[in-house]
């Protein structure tokens, strides 16, 4: 991300943005172009002391920020992850948006607010979930009627799609050792990113890799316990890599990766290397990502004939993510068995056309 000469200011990919750390994480806040006139009114008003804006006044969303934060949906927030991200897109809405009255969003004003971050889907989504989820608590107090943001739809973010033949065998001819590694890593897991940067050494033998996933499934409030088999092309690859670190992945300074984000950076650097995009409804194109491996595991271990219950405790997902991540590879494997029943069979003439026996 670029730096503008202005404190807190800086540029990627053109837009530029105001920085401001929220629970010890940066968030961004978009600002108009340099040379919009609209641009000094706007970083003045971020630049502002907090004490400064009208934070909780009655009636506004910072006032209804508060009361959400009270609520047992908030509170029985079992994930510290989950926490963290919804704590983080309630401050940038009180940031923004705090000194709005509740009763006047419209739904075109949420659709507006919703587009400040077009360019970003997921985050788009996310910031519209927690919106939604604040305005349902606005009806419930009687601060307003009805909620706008329930009506309006997510952006459309495309599919984190298995890597195809090709995309893979490319992707593995010219990436760095460590590259190697965490491809084939994900591969042959089907675990998370934040999972793979978490593994260490003392947690498998050259047979089982077992941990605990770092993501809370359902109400327990703790991750998955998983075993997973490591296939031989997984331990070939650990045996080429020189072991600086307790963990299997590390950064050039043979330190393990604090978060996943460099880990991601050399994966979108090594698609746009290979010149492997797929594309959108919208047309704009996606690189395949990290995550893309997780649904080709999903697939290798539905092709080799396991349920969804055994992939699901192999790869730490419910039965009915494994479901939606092979529905494809389900078609394709019912189709090829109706080929082969249609290919034996035999075609009788009835009155109005044919069937087949």
């Amino acid at each position: 991300m670029g730096r503008l000469e202005m404190k807190n200011v800086c540029q990627k990919a053109g837009i530029t943005y105001f920085r401001r750390k929220v629970g010890g994480k940066d968030v961004y806040i978009r600002l108009p172009d340099p040379a919009d006139p609209n641009f000094a009114l706007a970083y003045s008003k971020l630049s502002a002391p907090e004490t400064l804006r009208p934070a909780y006044r009655a009636g506004t969303l910072s006032a209804l920020i508060v009361e959400y934060r009270k609520t047992s949906e908030f509170q029985l927030i079992r994930s510290e992850k989950t926490r963290r991200n919804k704590t983080r897109y309630l401050a940038m809405i009180e940031s923004q948006d705090g000194h709005r009255s509740v009763i006047g969003c419209t739904k075109p004003l949420v659709r507006r607010m919703r587009d400040r971050f077009m360019d970003k889907p997921g985050k788009a989504n996310n910031w519209l979930s927690t919106f939604r989820g604040l305005l349902t608590l606005a009806v419930e107090l009687n601060w307003r009627a009805d909620n706008p943001a329930s009506g309006i739809s997510p952006l459309a973010t495309g599919e984190h799609e298995p890597w195809p033949t090709d995309v893979l065998e490319n992707a593995l001819d010219v990436a760095s050792p460590m590259m190697r590694l965490a491809i084939i890593t994900g591969l042959c897991s089907g675990a998370r990113v934040g999972d793979v940067i978490k593994m260490q050494h003392g947690w498998h033998d050259s047979h089982m890799m077992q941990f605990v996933t770092s993501k809370v499934v359902g109400k327990r409030g703790k991750g998955v316990e998983v075993a997973i088999p490591m296939h031989p092309m997984w331990v070939q690859e650990l045996s080429r890599v020189e072991r600086k670190a307790v963990t299997l992945l590390y950064d050039r300074a043979g330190k393990p990766f604090s978060s996943p984000k460099a880990i991601q950076e050399r994966m979108r650097a090594l698609m746009g290397q290979i010149g492997s995009p797929n594309y959108l409804s919208n047309g704009k194109h996606r690189l395949y990502s990290f995550h893309g491996l997780r649904k080709n595991a999903s697939c290798y271990l539905k092709e080799i004939g396991l349920n969804d219950s055994q992939i699901g405790s192999i790869v730490g997902m419910t039965p009915a993510t494994i479901r939606h991540y092979t529905k494809r590879q389900n078609a394709l494997r019912i189709a090829k068995g109706a080929a082969r029943n249609v290919a034996k069979g035999e075609i009788i003439q009835i009155k109005g056309g044919k069937f087949f026996r």
